[in-house]
């Protein structure tokens, strides 16, 4: 690829900065096979510590809560490069772990875009320096328990805007429709796919999901999903809250989503407000 568009890959490797025990990954859309021509060229590197990175040249950074993140210009390409320290890796494979609680059943983590990005590119990415380490690391990061909690919080959010609905005016409420379109449609994608945490390959990803056995309906409606705020109010929710109910089924009768049901289990007395059965169902 790089060859094809005449940059050296030596000229990309002269941009990381590397310690020993560093992991570095090829990842976002090149990683998983969903690059298309606008897209950047995504390295992460882990760090063994918390030293900081030295910035490429010409370079401008993205500070976060996890490191820095750098773009580059190599050519027509945009290279984005994210160091990530150790402490930081350290503090996500904790939040996972929190969901499982104590006080009666797993947690929702509140997951953000910025550290679901991270756990999807930690587990799709390709290695090209230290993959042995990699695995080790992997195996520290409870995916399972990133999809589950990405799938709860998402549905959770759907059913708080679609309340929203009914009390908000135009052009606020349209707006709330496409959030709550939107993010059940996300709620999917993580539930039965990859970690998922914007809109970017959100139609092709709920296209190919679509398939899956026992997929949510959601999926293969995802663009009127989506675009529901284009229909009067009163059949943009109930086509909102037809789906809801055929996920939360799918959730409750399926052994594989337990974990999902016990997370959403404590919110459901709040969705009283939508005249739906589906509040009452399930014994989990």
């Amino acid at each position: 690829m790089l060859e094809q568009r005449g940059i050296d890959p030596a000229e990309i490797a002269d941009l990381v900065d590397l310690a020993p025990d560093d992991v570095l990954l090829l990842a976002g859309s090149y990683a998983t096979g969903e690059a298309n021509p606008t897209s950047d060229l995504d390295l992460l590197v882990l760090r063994a510590t918390d030293t900081a990175p030295r910035p490429p040249a010409t370079s401008s950074n993205h500070p976060s809560i996890f490191g820095d993140s750098f773009d580059i210009a190599v050519g027509d390409l945009t290279v984005n490069l994210e160091y990530v320290g150790a402490r930081k890796y350290d503090d996500l494979c904790a939040l996972i772990d929190s969901t499982v609680s104590d006080l009666g059943g797993p947690d929702v983590a509140n997951f953000q875009p910025l550290e679901l990005r991270l756990a999807q590119r930690v587990m799709t990415g390709v290695a090209l320096v230290g993959a042995d380490r990699l695995e080790e690391l992997r195996n520290r990061l409870d995916v399972s328990a990133v999809h589950d909690s990405a799938a709860a919080l998402n549905f959770v959010m759907t059913m708080s805007w679609l309340e929203d609905t009914r009390v908000l005016s135009s052009p606020s409420r349209e707006l709330m429709l496409r959030g709550a379109g939107e993010s059940l449609v996300l709620a999917a994608i993580n539930m039965v796919g990859p970690i998922t945490y914007d809109i970017k390959h959100l139609f092709s990803r709920a296209a190919r999901l679509a398939q899956t056995p026992g997929a949510p309906t959601v999926l293969a409606d995802a663009e009127r999903a989506v675009f529901t705020d284009r229909q009067p109010l009163a059949d943009s929710v109930e086509l909102l809250l037809d789906h809801a109910e055929d996920m939360h089924r799918i959730v409750w009768s399926e052994p594989a989503h337990a974990r999902i049901a016990a997370m959403l289990r404590p919110f459901r007395p709040s969705w009283l407000w939508s005249g739906r059965p589906f509040i009452q169902g399930g014994t989990r």
